[in-house]
C-alpha cells in the first residue's frame, strides 16, 4: 500500500532514464548542443535567450533559430530485489522523445534587442513492460513540459573597463502534461492506477544574465535562473481495486521547478576557434518533499493528503565545448563538446520513474550557410551514464542494478537577415 502512496507523488514530476541533472533537459539549442550546452559565455546566437539572455545585447538585425533534439534513452534493470530471482535482467521499453525549440530577436535600437525562446526544460519519461518485476513502483511514467521566454539584452555604454551586457527575461511555464500507469501488486488479484493531469495556469519565474569581455576574445558570462513553482491537476482511475478505492478521484500538487546559476568562461585562442568551460549548479534541494491533494478521502489511503519524502541534494554539471570555423570549406563549422553530470537522488530514492545517476556526455556538431543569411545545423549527444546499484530503497523503489545509455540527434537551422 505505501508503494501506491510513495508512486502517485512522484508521477507529478519524474521524467527521464537519467539523461541530465533530475528531470531537467539542457538541450535547449542544435548549435549550443554541438558544444554540449557550454554557451552561456558564447553570445554570438539568438538561442542565448536560454543560455544567457546578456548576449541579446547588441544583436544586430533579425534572427530566427528553430529546431529539435530526438532523445532516445535505453536502460536495463537488473534485480535485487526478494520479488523475483536475483539477477533477473529487464529492459525498458525503447521510446523516442521529440524535443523542440524556436528562438527569434529583433534589434530595437544599436544596444538594446528583444527576443523570445520557446523549449522544453523539464520532461521526458519511462516504460517497462507490463508484467516486469517493478511493476508495483511504475509501468509507464512520463512529463512534458513548454516554457515560453521573453527577454532583452542591453550592451552598456565604454566605460573603458572591458565590453559589458547584461540581459534578463521571463521564464512562463506555458504547457504540462503528465501520466502514469502502475500495478497495484499488493491486492490479489492484481489492480492497476493511473493518473493523467496537465498544468492548471502558467506559472512564472525569470533569468537573468551578464556577459564581461575584459580584452579582446576573453568572455567571462553568469546566467541566474529562477525556481518556477508550477500546480499540476490530473483524473486519476482506480481499475479492479473496490475496497477502499473510488473509481475515480482527482488530484493535484504544486511542483518547484529548481534554480539554476552558470559560471562561464569563453577564450578564443587562435583566429576561428571558440573554446568555452562552464560550470552549472543545480539547486534540487528545494525538492524536499511533495504533497498531493486529492478531491475527496480515500479510505485505502487514510485521508486525503499524502506527503513523500524526496529530499533530493544541489548538483552540479562541468561543461566543455570548442567551435571552429577555419575548416577550409567555406560556410562550414564544426564543434564538440564533452561534460560530467552529478545527479542529486540519493540511493534510497531511485526508482524506476527516475533512474538517475552521474553520467559523462560526448558531442559534435556542424553547421553550412547555405546562402548568406540561412545555415542548416546538426548535432549529435552521447550519454553514458554510470551503472547504479541501489539498496534498501523507500517504498516507492525497488532493489536492484540500473544501466543506462542515451542518443540525441538534433536538427535545426539559423536564419540571420
Amino acid at each position: 500500500m505505501r508503494r501506491l502512496i510513495a508512486t502517485i507523488c512522484l508521477i507529478f514530476l519524474c521524467s527521464g532514464s537519467a539523461l541530465a541533472s533530475g528531470f531537467s533537459i539542457y538541450e535547449a539549442s542544435v548549435r549550443a548542443n554541438g558544444m554540449l550546452g557550454a554557451f552561456s559565455a558564447y553570445a554570438d546566437h539568438v538561442s542565448t535567450i536560454y543560455y544567457n539572455p546578456a548576449g541579446l545585447g547588441g544583436m544586430d538585425g533579425l534572427r530566427v533559430s528553430g529546431g529539435a533534439t530526438i532523445i532516445a534513452p535505453r536502460s536495463t534493470f537488473r534485480n535485487l530485489s526478494s520479488l523475483a530471482p536475483r539477477g533477473q535482467k529487464t529492459s525498458m521499453e525503447k521510446q523516442n522523445f521529440l524535443v523542440p525549440n524556436f528562438y527569434g530577436s529583433y534589434q530595437v535600437t544599436d544596444k538594446l534587442t528583444a527576443g523570445i525562446g520557446v523549449y522544453a526544460p523539464f520532461g521526458l519519461g519511462t516504460k517497462w513492460p507490463s508484467d516486469w518485476v517493478g511493476r508495483g513502483s511504475a509501468i509507464e511514467t512520463s512529463i512534458e513540459t513548454i516554457f515560453v521566454s521573453p527577454s532583452v539584452g542591453y550592451q552598456l555604454p565604454d566605460f573603458g573597463i572591458g565590453k559589458i551586457k547584461i540581459g534578463a527575461g521571463v521564464r512562463i511555464a506555458a504547457h504540462g502534461e503528465v501520466k502514469l500507469q502502475r500495478a497495484v501488486a499488493s491486492f490479489s488479484p492484481e489492480g492497476t492506477f493511473t493518473l493523467n493531469g496537465e498544468l492548471e495556469k502558467p506559472a512564472y519565474g525569470y533569468h537573468a544574465g551578464i556577459l564581461y569581455e575584459p580584452v579582446k576574445d576573453v568572455t567571462l558570462g553568469f546566467t541566474y535562473r529562477s525556481e518556477v513553482t508550477t500546480t499540476f491537476e490530473g483524473d486519476a482511475t482506480f481499475e479492479n481495486l473496490n475496497v477502499g478505492f473510488p473509481s475515480e478521484a482527482k488530484g493535484s500538487a504544486e511542483i518547484t521547478m529548481p534554480s539554476s546559476y552558470v559560471i562561464a568562461l569563453n577564450v578564443k585562442p587562435i583566429d576561428g576557434l571558440s573554446t568555452e568551460l562552464d560550470y552549472v549548479w543545480w539547486g534540487w534541494s528545494s525538492y524536499d518533499e511533495l504533497a498531493i491533494n486529492f478531491d475527496q478521502s480515500i479510505p485505502a489511503l487514510g485521508g486525503s493528503t499524502i506527503v513523500n519524502e524526496r529530499n533530493y541534494n544541489n548538483s552540479w554539471q562541468l561543461r566543455f565545448g570548442a567551435e571552429y570555423t577555419k575548416i577550409g570549406v567555406e560556410g562550414l563549422t564544426l564543434r564538440g563538446g564533452i561534460a560530467y553530470d552529478e545527479n542529486p537522488i540519493k540511493d534510497r530514492y531511485v526508482d524506476p520513474t527516475l533512474p538517475d545517476s552521474d553520467r559523462w556526455l560526448f558531442s559534435g556538431g556542424v553547421s553550412y550557410n547555405l546562402t548568406d543569411y540561412l545555415a542548416i545545423d546538426a548535432a549529435y549527444i552521447f550519454i553514458r551514464a554510470n551503472q547504479r546499484k541501489v539498496t534498501n530503497t523507500h517504498e516507492g523503489g525497488i532493489d536492484g542494478v540500473y544501466t543506462t545509455y542515451a542518443n540525441l540527434p538534433s536538427l535545426g537551422f539559423t536564419l540571420n537577415l
